[in-house]
């Protein structure tokens, strides 16, 4: 069996631009640990200097499902793809109509949580795209279970849907033992705006000094990063790898995560930061609830600061170890990287 995989892959042991990136390469592994050859067809890399010149090397999308003729016909092949939205849903399109063609079966995997917004608020063209996405497909995975129920009122689509959550590498999680003195909040992700920075900050500021914010990630335009050198409470650490995260993760207490990210789906980094025992206070926004249950608080979509603030005082007045362990069991139940994907081995194999 050999799977092609397609979408936003980062490159193995470089950081991860993003959640797409991240989940994509840790699928992919964990597809070759059990034995299933994958070839990658990453997205381009685009030079942000150019600015939106740039961004024209995603033309190359079009290029790439040309490279799927050699395929033709063989019944032990599988495109599985995960696509952008937006403009970049475009190739996406055109990559499963080719791989149709030629008789490829395909997995469209849908990520992030904004594949029914855009259905919603784009035009009668764009709606078009997207039910040809749909039909195109042989498979449809879903990162939300509540996509497939909209999927099917709001686009009409009532193909084979499947749900396939974000994952984590779960064969070695234990809690591992945290001072409760004082009190660290991590963040790690994009530093940007959407993803709620600006409540973050002023929660900190808020909280009184047994508390400190650590944050991870590459700075976006969008963000004065004067906001986090200049402020004694805040240490940046910088863009990390996966591994370096983890050797982060048991000196934290809590992940705070107020995004507001129209397309946030089951975010990769709740999931991982819940893996190592960190207890999150998250936005209700994309499928965030869905992820928490009930290990942690989720706040309503327009919470201010100071209810961020009471939500990790509340917690802080518990016993961190008991809430740290209910976050890691429930991420090993439910988001168990080789589980899942070994379930997804078991859906190529009904569809070849």
């Amino acid at each position: 069996m050999k799977i092609l995989y397609f979408g936003p892959i980062a490159e193995k042991g470089k950081p991860a631009i993003g959640g797409y990136e991240a989940a994509n390469r840790k699928n992919i592994d964990e597809l070759r640990r059990q034995g299933i050859e994958v070839v990658e067809f990453r997205n381009p890399t685009i030079n942000r200097k150019w600015g939106a010149l740039g961004k024209l090397a995603y033309f190359k999308l079009f290029l790439y499902p040309f490279a799927l003729i050699k395929y033709c016909g063989k019944k032990d092949v599988i495109l599985h793809i995960t696509p952008l939205y937006r403009a970049l849903a475009w190739p996406s399109v055109f990559t499963l109509w080719v791989a149709k063609i030629l008789g490829i079966k395909r997995i469209l995997d849908l990520r992030g949580g904004s594949f029914t917004h855009y259905y919603t608020v784009k035009g009668t063209a764009y709606k078009w795209m997207l039910k040809k996405m749909l039909n195109f497909a042989t498979v449809v995975t879903v990162e939300g279970r509540r996509y497939i129920r909209e999927i099917k009122d709001i686009i009409g689509y009532n193909g084979k849907m499947i749900y396939f959550p974000n994952l984590e590498e779960c064969s070695n999680l234990v809690y591992k033992h945290r001072e409760q003195e004082k009190y660290n909040l991590f963040y790690f992700g994009r530093i940007t705006q959407n993803k709620g920075l600006d409540i973050i900050i002023d929660l900190i500021n808020r909280l009184d000094d047994r508390f400190h914010l650590y944050l991870a990630g590459g700075i976006a335009a969008d963000f004065d990063e004067n906001e986090i050198r200049e402020n004694p409470k805040i240490t940046y650490l910088g863009i990390l790898t996966r591994d370096e995260i983890k050797e982060q993760m048991p000196k934290m207490h809590f992940f705070i995560f107020p995004t507001r990210h129209i397309g946030e789906g089951q975010s990769n980094s709740l999931i991982e930061a819940m893996s190592e025992g960190l207890i999150p206070v998250v936005a209700d926004q994309g499928f965030s609830a869905e992820v928490v249950a009930d290990c942690g608080i989720v706040l309503p979509q327009n919470s201010d600061a100071e209810e961020y603030k009471k939500a990790v005082m509340s917690i802080a007045e518990k016993d961190l170890r008991e809430q740290g362990e209910k976050c890691i069991k429930h991420i090993n139940a439910h988001h168990n990287l080789k589980r899942e994907i070994a379930k997804l081995v078991e859906l190529y194999k009904t569809i070849i």
